[in-house]
């Protein structure tokens, strides 16, 4: 007799060992349950969007009292206490890798784009400090393995000593004047590919080695500079301004990234000595904002907390399609800022990345509207990640379906 109900079981598990062998995780994920039964629909259906994307890394999972006991957050599987159904995200989602081995881009930081995080640039990754990838084989990746009557898919991702940007120097504490660099992580989930889960700016950066605000520009003092800078397509925004002959915050007068930063967005009339300069007051660039990582406080016009992967980054004031940033030299007035940030290297604008819509649910047909989804959500006592170790993940989702009758 046929047997009209077949139950399916799918469990996850995680397992973090660092360089010296040491393990700091193996436990067993939550499933999303909505989510897992959709993606195995989408595959039978030969749809898209129903294979792992990327891992992701935040630190929401847990809350620490005074008495440093730890309290653990509900993993959200879409019931309940989840507010949220298929469109779950994590709590606070700090970083991310691409985990498609089929994917040109495997080992970079795509950024993550939802209501709790509202929008993390990428950037924090260095995939050349990763194994090769073979696809389907070996190295980081996502690949299957068939187990008798189960079968399994195995995730596996590399943090390298390199990833991610802003971290601690060692695993010992953190360096008495990078306090900025503390990275640890209580959750990690697995997605889909898709679109982001709210409208977002279009934004570009400009790449200067790893730097945050307290940091030297290397702009001289007393010097004209100028850069140019297009937002949402619209009329490109010459802006020209003249440091300030006493130099800038820096312990020897040097002229920090915060200083420029807070000039820029606050039209600081002391940058504005000779003719030609643009400052007048007010924020110096319209409809676009400039930042990079702040945790220092001493600049108001960088929110504390802000995180760029330590670059220069512009983001449009706008959301969805349209949002765009497109960034250029002075064109001939004074000196170029871009070439001159960074000195003796100098600053390189990185390639721009246009603003999206947020995804939607279900749109086969038109499948790159869809949204990412969450599959699996665990949340743990947080791990710390510091600059001289290297930490390998493997993630295993096993799916077994009981025998007919």
């Amino acid at each position: 007799m046929a047997q009209d109900f077949l139950p399916v079981k799918v469990t996850g598990h995680c397992k973090i060992k660092d360089d010296l062998g040491n393990l700091l995780l193996d436990e067993c994920n939550d499933i999303h349950p909505q989510n897992i039964a959709r993606v195995i629909s989408r595959a039978l259906a030969n749809e898209h969007n129903f294979s792992i994307h990327r891992i992701a890394f935040g630190n929401g999972g847990t809350e620490t009292d005074a008495a440093f006991q730890i309290t653990y957050r509900t993993p959200n599987t879409g019931v309940s206490p989840d507010v949220n159904t298929w469109d779950s995200r994590l709590y606070n989602e700090t970083y991310s890798e691409i985990v498609d081995d089929s994917n040109v881009l495997i080992g970079t930081d795509p950024g993550s784009f939802g209501p709790n995080a509202g929008q993390r640039p990428g950037g924090g990754a260095d995939e050349s400090g990763d194994p090769i990838s073979v696809e389907h084989v070996s190295g980081p990746g996502v690949r299957s393995n068939e187990l008798g009557i189960i079968s399994q898919v195995t995730v596996s991702s590399i943090l390298n000593p390199n990833e991610p940007a802003g971290q601690f120097f060692n695993d010992q504490q953190a360096p008495v004047e990078d306090t900025e660099s503390d990275f640890s992580f209580d959750e990690i989930a697995l997605y889909t590919d898709g679109g982001p889960a709210i409208d977002v700016s279009g934004t570009q950066a400009i790449d200067v080695e790893d730097k945050v605000s307290t940091d030297d520009t290397g702009l001289l003092s007393n010097t004209q500079y100028s850069f140019t800078i297009t937002v949402d397509g619209g009329t490109a925004q010459i802006i020209v301004f003249t440091t300030p002959a006493v130099g800038g915050s820096g312990p020897a007068n040097e002229i920090l990234y915060g200083d420029l930063i807070q000039a820029i967005m606050t039209g600081d009339v002391s940058w504005n000595a000779t003719a030609g300069d643009t400052f007048a007051g007010v924020p110096a660039i319209a409809g676009a904002t400039m930042s990079i990582t702040e945790l220092s406080g001493s600049f108001t016009a960088i929110p504390i907390g802000t995180q760029t992967f330590a670059k220069v980054l512009f983001s449009s004031s706008s959301t969805g399609v349209g949002s765009s940033i497109s960034l250029a030299d002075g064109g001939g007035n004074g000196t170029d800022l871009i070439v001159s940030l960074n000195a003796p290297t100098g600053g390189t604008i990185e390639s721009a990345i246009a603003g999206q819509s947020a995804g939607i649910q279900n749109d086969p047909v038109n499948w790159i509207n869809e949204r990412e989804r969450l599959l699996t959500h665990l949340i743990f006592s947080p791990v710390l990640k510091s600059a001289n170790r290297t930490l390998s993940l493997t993630y295993t989702i096993t799916v077994s379906v009981a025998a007919t009758a």
